[in-house]
C-alpha cells in the first residue's frame, strides 16, 4: 500500500503507481488501448435494421438512478442491487425495476434483466440471513427477468437476441456474501450457452475492466476469460469490480491474446527494475504491437470489417465509495 499501491484493495492504481510498480505493462497496456482506439468499433449493428439500444448499469447498491437513466429498448441489471441482501431491500428494488418496466416516461424499457451480485445475499440459501430463511415471502418480479445460470430470449424490434446470466465470482469476502467460489477455482467451463448474443455476469473477466494493479490485482476470473473466448458473445455486462467502470472493444483476436499474457502476468522477484529488463515480456510487447497494429491496417485499409464484440463493466457506484457518480453505459445492437 501506501507509495506504491493504492490505499484500497478495491481502489485503482495512480498513474505514478503503475509506472513505479509495473512501467513495461503499463506502456504496453495504454499502445494497445491507443490501437483498439485507431482500430475503430470491434461491432456495428446489422444493416437495415433498427438497432437495439441497450442501456447497462450495475452496482446500484439499494439507489435508484432514475434521473439519470437514458431511454433504451433493454434495461440490463448486472448485480448489486441492495447492500445487505434482505429480501425486504430486494424487492424494494425489484419495485423500482417493474414501475420503469414499459412506461412512458424517461428511463422506460420494453424488456429488463436482472442477475444478482454478491451483495444480494439471499438469492443465495448459503448467505442468506437467519431472518430470510425463516420468511415465507417470495419476491415479486412481475415482468422482469431474473437470470441465475439460466438463459432467456428477448424480442426487440423483430429481433431475437439470446441472454444468458451467471452471479458467481471468485471469493472476495465472507459468508455474507452470495455465490463465492475459491479463487482460482473453474465454476465456468462448459457452462455458457454456445449461441449466447449477450453475457451478463456480475465478476469481470480476468484483465478486462479489472483491477490491473496491488495485491487484488486480477479480481476478475480467468475461468471466466477462456468461456468468454469459446463463446465470444456480442455483449458482455458485468460490474462488481468498481474501478474497472468503462466500455471496451474486443476483437477475440491475437492482439487481444497477447495483451491479456501481458497484463496477467505475476509480478517478477526483482520489482518494477526487473520487469525492465525481462526479455519475454518484450518479445511479448513486440507480438502485440505487431499483431495490434495489423489489425488497425486490416480494418482501416484492406477492407477488414467488425467482427468482434463489446465489453462493459456497468458499475454506477464511483470507485470506494457509495456514491453513484458513474453514468449507465449504452451499446446498439
Amino acid at each position: 500500500m501506501g507509495l506504491l499501491y493504492p490505499p484500497s484493495p478495491f481502489a485503482p492504481p495512480t498513474i505514478t503507481q503503475r509506472l513505479l510498480t509495473t512501467p513495461l505493462r503499463f506502456l504496453f497496456h495504454l499502445a494497445y488501448t491507443i490501437l483498439l482506439y485507431l482500430r475503430g468499433p470491434s461491432y456495428s449493428p446489422p444493416p437495415n435494421v433498427d438497432p437495439i439500444k441497450v442501456v447497462c448499469i450495475s452496482d446500484t447498491h439499494c439507489k435508484n438512478p432514475l434521473d439519470f437513466l437514458p431511454p433504451g429498448d433493454l434495461l440490463i441489471h448486472a448485480g448489486d442491487l441492495t447492500n445487505l441482501g434482505t429480501v425486504a431491500e430486494i424487492q424494494r428494488q425489484i419495485d423500482w425495476l417493474k414501475s420503469i418496466h414499459g412506461a412512458i416516461v424517461k428511463g422506460g424499457f420494453s424488456e429488463i434483466i436482472v442477475i444478482c451480485g454478491n451483495h444480494d445475499s439471499y438469492f443465495d440459501v448459503r448467505s442468506r440471513s437467519g431472518h430470510d430463511r425463516q420468511q415465507k415471502q417470495k419476491l415479486d418480479w412481475g415482468p422482469i427477468k431474473y437470470l441465475e445460470h439460466s438463459s432467456t430470449a428477448v424480442t426487440i424490434h423483430d429481433r431475437t437476441l439470446n441472454v444468458y446470466g451467471a452471479p458467481q465470482i471468485p471469493k472476495c469476502g465472507g459468508k455474507e456474501f452470495a455465490f463465492q467460489y475459491p479463487r482460482g477455482q473453474d465454476a465456468w467451463s462448459g457452462t455458457i450457452p454456445d449461441d449466447v448474443d449477450v453475457l451478463v455476469t456480475h465478476t469481470p473477466p480476468k484483465t478486462h475492466l479489472d483491477i490491473p494493479l496491488g495485491p487484488n490485482a486480477g479480481m476478475g476470473c480467468e475461468w471466466l476469460l477462456k468461456e468468454c473466448w469459446r463463446v465470444k458473445p456480442t455483449l458482455h455486462v458485468f460490474g462488481h469490480v468498481h474501478s474497472g467502470y468503462g466500455m471496451q472493444a474486443v476483437w477475440w483476436d491475437e492482439a487481444q491474446f497477447r495483451h491479456e499474457r501481458i497484463i496477467s502476468r505475476p509480478p517478477g522477484s526483482f520489482g518494477a527494475l526487473g520487469e525492465v529488463f525481462d526479455f519475454r515480456l518484450w518479445i511479448e510487447g513486440a507480438k502485440l504491437l505487431y499483431q495490434g497494429a495489423k489489425g488497425v491496417l486490416w480494418t482501416k485499409f484492406w477492407g477488414g470489417t467488425a467482427g468482434g464484440g463489446v465489453m462493459i463493466n456497468a458499475s454506477l457506484t464511483w470507485q470506494t465509495t457509495d456514491r453513484l457518480d458513474n453514468d449507465p453505459q449504452v451499446v446498439y445492437l
